[in-house]
């Protein structure tokens, strides 16, 4: 402990007097004192060891090109990795840059090498996860020996968001991190928990030497041919035939356009327990044009949900900023879709506007987001204001105001509402503590999100703390506790329900995690009948070979089943592995296995009548994938979803899917695939051991997608 003490001394006094580095231009390498980075600490354990294996970049600008060249001394245990698609995290040691062009707007662009070659960059957010939806132009080159790892990056600056005023102030954070040892090192010191804090956490650099800003013109055009296997049906028409646009008027702007944008080539959604919610099951987005820069927005699912855009016919978006405020306007219109002469899909009109500024401490996010259509709209403002009292203090708040009218309903007035909130946040040291309350009115909509529950208000205190690094058998320890109250009005009564929540977590030393979680508390069904509910789960997971990842989850709870009104005990078993073997192939596979104790058939009353309803009290939910990716170029993909879940007549539901994935130029792709929904309509038997199922749906399809880059200079 003396020594991580004075250890810790050491690195503040370094940092106190930390010097930027003046960037020396040139077209060839410049490997000198002066802009040679070796001060790297240990964040991961979190206590600024210096490393053992020692690290040094140097940094140096090549025209419109921040290039940095890493020696990294390496011995028996560097773990190369293998093959993986762009943007996919391995198993493997890596290198990763942060530049910061703008810290006061807190974000980052991230680029790593891996010893193998592919490519993942990304941004990360101020909420200090990284959006790997983002792509660049960025390269490196890698090589290494038995005692050394070389890697020099090329990233072009001209397509990234900075100010352009010279001498440029930037600012750099430098990553290392070896798989055997599980340990990642940082230059100079910069750690997630710093929060804001840690877009500061940097070696400031300085370019001299101008940079020419680049429009980095993008047109992508595809073609896509489907084949329907079920009706057998084949597709061409201008529905097609798409076109996306990407360009960037100015070095801190965005602008991206898309005619009949194409998600063919995303993998269906995997199969998920869905059954037994109060609300429906949130999937994820998973189409890029909708996840990209959505930062700039400020906005969450409650005000815009982008999977309520179901078959966008043309979107559109810019995002950038100004000075230290961001802002951005993002618009889609849905296309309408019937089935057997009803209206399953609306061409709605989604759109945001935001605007978000900044003044020293405070942040002021503004949003108006609406949906609307021909006698109908929902418009709503979204604002998210967040100040920073200390360093150790952040206020939170935020509200909305939402206005709607839909002619067609049968209540066709004008409805407005309203949600509030506001929270305090206080993290000291090794503590995170909150207290929260909000209230939402009765009559709020956010048709273009996801908003659920109204006419409430809830208010709660919650504390999580994190151990000090140890060095024995256990390496870290985290715990979390939460208290969480809810008031909710109706028929001029208020019913009153508390959650208690905990959570444990032991980080052992051969990469071994044991999650302790439990809740107790009250709730109300929808008859207002109060019921009682416990949680008790334990997840075990062990991370110590690339080729076996393992995780099991154990639980047991009395949980309330919504369709009955009534409290039952549930027992679950989740179990996920995954796994890369011949560094070409990689595998996972889970199973969410649920058993209850209620009877299958139940004569329930709702008011108008008994009626009676079955419910599968013993179900699973598969999921698996087969990876093969040969080069960095090539990959297939192979997919399963599987739910026995009974209902009526409907004995389990299967999804596959296929996709070939060819890279065969830089940002050119053409995709193959097979993509299919069946649904069991006849058990299993001795006779028919798969039983019989009808194809709700069965595609083929062949795409090309060829982006076009048109490098456009300017000053």
């Amino acid at each position: 402990m003396k020594k991580v003490f004075i250890c810790s001394i050491l690195m503040a006094i370094m940092f106190f007097y930390l010097q930027a580095i003046e960037v020396p231009y040139s077209r060839e390498p410049v490997l000198e004192e002066s802009n040679l980075i070796d001060d790297f600490v240990r964040i991961d354990p979190d206590d600024l060891m210096p490393e053992s294996l020692k690290t040094k970049a140097w940094i140096w600008q090549d025209d419109n090109k921040l290039m940095i060249h890493f020696r990294c001394a390496i011995n028996e245990t560097f773990a190369t990795g293998y093959s993986a698609r762009r943007d996919e995290y391995i198993g493997a040691d890596y290198i990763r840059v942060q530049l910061i062009t703008m810290p006061d707007t807190y974000f980052s662009y991230v680029f790593m090498a891996y010893p193998g070659g592919h490519l993942v960059d990304g941004i990360r957010r101020e909420d200090m996860n990284i959006d790997n939806q983002w792509n660049s132009n960025y390269s490196y080159e890698s090589s290494y020996n038995d005692s050394l790892w070389n890697v020099t990056f090329t990233i072009p600056l001209g397509s990234l968001r900075f100010r352009n005023t010279v001498p440029y102030h930037f600012y750099l954070i430098l990553t290392r991190y070896n798989q055997a040892s599980n340990e990642t090192y940082s230059s100079p010191y910069a750690h997630i928990k710093q929060k804001r804090n840690y877009f500061y956490s940097a070696h400031e650099i300085i370019l001299h030497q101008p940079i020419t800003k680049d429009i980095d013109l993008k047109i992508k055009p595809y073609f896509v041919k489907s084949y329907d296997l079920v009706n057998k049906t084949t597709s061409f028409d201008p529905d097609m035939l798409g076109v996306d646009i990407a360009f960037k008027p100015a070095s801190e702007m965005n602008v991206k356009l898309s005619i009949n944008p194409d998600f063919s080539d995303v993998p269906p959604d995997d199969a998920m327990n869905i059954y037994n919610l109060d609300i429906p099951y949130l999937y994820e987005e998973n189409r890029f044009f909708f996840i990209e820069d959505m930062d700039a927005f400020g906005v969450d699912n409650t005000v815009f949900y982008s999977r309520n855009i179901n078959k966008p016919t043309f979107a559109y978006k810019a995002t950038g900023t100004s000075g230290k405020n961001k802002w951005g306007i993002l618009g889609a219109f849905d296309e309408k879709v019937m089935q057997d002469g009803q209206i399953i899909n609306y061409d709605d009109y989604f759109q945001i506007i935001s605007f978000i500024p900044k003044f020293a401490h405070i942040t002021l996010g503004n949003a108006l987001v609406s949906r609307t259509n021909k006698g109908y709209y929902n418009h709503l403002y979204n604002g998210n204001y967040d100040i920073q009292l200390t360093d150790k203090l952040l206020l939170k708040s935020s509200v909305i105001g939402s206005i709607r009218k839909d002619e067609q309903a049968e209540e066709n007035s004008i409805k407005k509402g309203y949600f509030a909130d506001c929270s305090l946040n206080y993290y000291p040291g090794n503590f995170d503590n909150s207290i929260y309350y909000s209230r939402t009115s009765k009559d709020i909509y956010a048709d273009a999100g996801y908003l659920y529950y109204k006419n409430r208000q809830c208010y709660g205190i919650s504390s999580s703390w994190t151990s000090k690094p140890g060095y024995g058998f256990l390496k870290k320890m985290t715990s979390f506790l939460s208290v969480d109250f809810s008031d909710w009005f109706h028929n001029n009564e208020t019913s009153s329900e508390c959650a208690l929540y905990g959570n444990l977590i032991f980080d052992l030393k051969p990469k071994l995690r044991v999650n302790l979680q439990a809740n107790y508390g009250n709730i109300f069904d929808d008859f207002w009948q109060e019921h009682y509910y416990y949680e008790i789960n334990s997840t075990i997971t062990l991370d110590k070979w690339t080729w076996f990842y393992v995780a099991v989850n154990l639980g047991n709870a009395n949980t309330l089943i919504y369709t009955l009104n009534e409290t039952y005990q549930q027992n679950r078993l989740i179990t996920y592995i995954q796994g890369y073997l011949a560094q070409k192939f990689f595998y996972s596979l889970s199973w969410n296995f649920n058993k209850y104790d209620y009877p299958r058939n139940n004569i329930v009353d709702y008011g108008s009548g008994p009626i009676e309803v079955q419910l599968d009290d013993q179900y699973s939910v598969i999921n698996a994938k087969i990876q093969y990716n040969p080069n960095l170029y090539l990959g297939i993909t192979t997919g399963l979803g599987f739910s026995n879940y009974e209902s009526e007549e409907v004995f389990s539901h299967i999804s596959y899917y296929a996709n070939l994935r060819y890279e065969f130029k830089r940002n050119c792709f053409f995709y193959m695939g097979y993509k299919t929904n069946q649904t069991q309509v006849e058990r299993f038997s001795s006779t028919d051991i798969l039983g019989r199922f009808t194809k709700d749906t069965a595609t083929f399809f062949v795409k090309v997608s060829i982006t076009i880059p048109s490098e456009i200079n300017y000053n």
